[in-house]
């Protein structure tokens, strides 16, 4: 195959491998018809992008956040965060930190019986991220977001009196135990990682942490992470 067809065949294995965790363990029925659908929304959010020849750019890709899944330079870790909700059930922070060679460090999910509207529980995400990178006693930390209402109100440097500037300022406090924090925003398709850990089942309320071998359908999504790195 030439690049971009390998692209959309790993892609479309990545789409078919999603759903079948949702037959598989949410007992969800999927039409084959929304598996394609899934590819297709995935090439268009701009992961084409990786596939063209080295100094091109596919149509329609985003100048940043959609280039596909990229490691920290050496000395850094890239840490993933995403928010899980479900009506009735509670909140999940799902958390991934990666080297330099995309391996997987460690993993948590963080499963809270409460229901908080979806920008303050992405911002306790990225406390929840940053607050397990002291744990590990990294120093130089970029964190990623899929969510770019709060990756901007923390560049920016945003404040107000609400529970979500309360969290945003517990997070500016918290990155003075750092060396450096950088803020990063990414598309979905580069974020499945922490969204598959957010996403666990079974849920159980609680921190749950993992040391390199995450769960399967979180494994599967790093190493589709790592098979658009080459």
């Amino acid at each position: 195959m030439d690049r971009m067809d390998y692209g959309k065949f790993m892609v479309g294995c990545w789409a078919m491998w999603e759903f079948r965790n949702k037959v598989a363990f949410e007992g969800a029925v999927i039409e084959p018809d929304r598996i394609v659908q899934r590819v297709w929304d995935v090439l268009n959010e701009g992961v084409e992008g990786i596939f063209c020849k080295k100094g091109t750019r596919a149509a329609g890709a985003k100048e940043s956040g959609n280039g596909g899944w990229r490691p920290a330079p050496e000395g850094w870790v890239k840490i993933n965060v995403d928010a899980g909700a479900k009506e009735g059930v509670g909140v999940s922070t799902g958390v991934v930190c990666r080297g330099g060679q995309g391996e997987v460090i460690w993993g948590i999910t963080l499963a809270r019986d409460v229901e908080w509207e979806p920008r303050y529980a992405e911002a306790i995400t990225v406390l929840d991220g940053l607050q397990e990178a002291r744990e590990w006693g990294h120093r130089k930390v970029i964190l990623e977001s899929d969510c770019l209402q709060v990756v901007e109100a923390l560049q920016e440097g945003s404040k107000g009196r609400n529970d979500f500037y309360l969290a945003l300022d517990d997070i500016r406090s918290l990155c003075n135990v750092f060396e450096s924090v950088v803020w990063s925003h990414t598309g979905r398709v580069n974020n499945t990682v922490a969204h598959e850990l957010a996403h666990v089942i079974p849920r159980v309320v609680g921190k749950t942490c993992w040391s390199s071998e995450l769960p399967e359908a979180a494994s599967t999504a790093a190493m589709f992470d790592l098979s658009l790195m080459h």
